[in-house]
């Protein structure tokens, strides 16, 4: 978003029309940047998605890094359960719950399948390593506890970088290509 005298205006990506998504239209790019812009709760302007529905794995993510010799964090752990975009956000405290999933309705189709699948799939993820663990003990299930917990942090930034793509990290081969091209 840019500031400007009168409060804000849409981000400049969204000024041009032709550099919205192909399912996305330009009032509904207004819509969703008013959204973000009014919204508490951190909305990207571009996706209409809120990065507060990752707390939900970032919460299993700790109980799993944790809970090795804790009854109580293991059942804790057990009684983990993922909800949806929607689910996450009506079950939610947050004042502005009805406009995130306001956005997110708005959001590109394209943006929000893409999402939906991928987060639907870490669910999955989750649920079946969660089951896995279940019969280990000592030295196997720290190991498991952790390579699970390594699979998760990186499907995690993977979730992230849709609900964020302007925030997505270039590694080092990519940019070392973009030099040779700009050659």
């Amino acid at each position: 978003m840019d500031a400007d005298a009168g409060g804000w205006t849409v981000s400049e990506s969204y000024r041009n029309v032709a550099a919205l998504p192909p399912d996305m239209t330009e009032t509904i790019a207004l819509r969703i940047a008013d959204i973000a812009a009014e919204a508490i709760t951190g909305i990207d302007p571009h996706t209409g998605l809120a990065s507060d529905f990752l707390n939900q794995f970032n919460e299993v993510l700790m109980l799993i890094d944790v809970s090795g010799h804790d009854a109580a964090l293991r059942r804790e752990l057990d009684a983990w359960f993922p909800r949806d975009y929607v689910e996450h956000f009506e079950a939610s405290h947050l004042r502005d719950s009805a406009l995130v999933i306001e956005a997110y309705a708005l959001s590109p189709a394209s943006v929000r399948r893409r999402f939906d699948r991928l987060s639907g799939d870490l669910s999955a993820f989750i649920l079946n390593g969660l089951a896995g663990l279940r019969p280990l003990e000592g030295e196997a299930a720290r190991q498991a506890r952790e390579a699970l917990a390594a699979q998760v942090r990186k499907r995690l930034e993977s979730l992230s970088a849709i609900i964020h793509p302007a925030e997505r990290r270039i590694d080092n081969d990519t940019i070392s290509a973009l030099f040779k091209q700009a050659r």
